[in-house]
């Protein structure tokens, strides 16, 4: 293994942090593509049955970080791992505290965004509706109200450097508003320009641009 390995769907989903985490910290990698239409690569299957059953996925689960000496699972596990390898973490341990508590509220907000692909037809219009109009509003008006003052005073959402928090947080509201969700974000000034922000940051524009990143998976409607 020459260079270390992400294995994941070519998708967006729970490893795009990790992606966007590498792709800010300047970390060259390889892919591993799952999925039954993926022709096998290095030597490894790429079907998920077959790699449970090769020992390759600790959990029995995408993501997986394979580097020297290192296979990890959990995509918050990765992420903070390859985010303390790479001075994206706080040091400070109130800042700490901080990061922890937004990368939580990001989780709770993304498993609203989930329940969109659990719904039938007809419910998933009311759990849009929900999220358009109470869920993603309140949620991103305690986000505002939380960090306009930090961003106002430094840039970012947590202490006076880059974190994953920061992308964690920039994903999420990618998400919404690629899947017609954005409305409530319009009503966040502090929000939206550090939305801009992150998205020009050289590395992340690249990545963003690049034939790297997965397309879309819109959220069923």
């Amino acid at each position: 293994m020459t260079k270390p390995t992400l294995l994941y769907f070519r998708a967006r989903g729970r490893a795009e942090v990790i992606r966007l985490v590498l792709a800010e910290a300047g970390v060259e990698y390889e892919e591993h593509h799952v999925g039954k239409a993926t022709p096998p690569t290095g030597g490894r299957p790429t079907d998920l049955a077959e790699l449970k059953a090769a020992g390759l996925l600790p959990f029995g689960a995408v993501p997986v970080w394979e580097e020297p000496g290192l296979r990890l699972a959990q995509s918050a596990a990765i992420v903070n791992h390859l985010a303390r390898r790479h001075g994206l973490l706080p040091a400070d341990p109130l800042e700490a505290a901080r990061y922890d508590e937004l990368m939580g509220a990001v989780d709770d907000v993304r498993a609203e965004l989930r329940k969109l692909f659990l719904a039938t037809t007809q419910h998933s219009r009311e759990i849009r509706y929900e999220l358009e109009h109470n869920i993603l509003p309140r949620w991103l008006a305690d986000l505002e109200r939380l960090l306009a003052p930090r961003l106002a005073a430094t840039g970012f959402a947590v202490g006076h450097a880059m974190t994953a928090a920061d992308l964690a947080l920039w994903y999420m509201l990618e998400t919404a508003k690629d899947n017609g969700l954005g409305a409530p974000l319009e009503t966040c000034p502090a929000l939206a320009a550090f939305f801009d922000r992150v998205a020009a940051r050289p590395r992340i524009a690249a990545y963003l641009a690049s034939q790297r990143r997965p397309a879309l998976t819109p959220l069923p409607r």
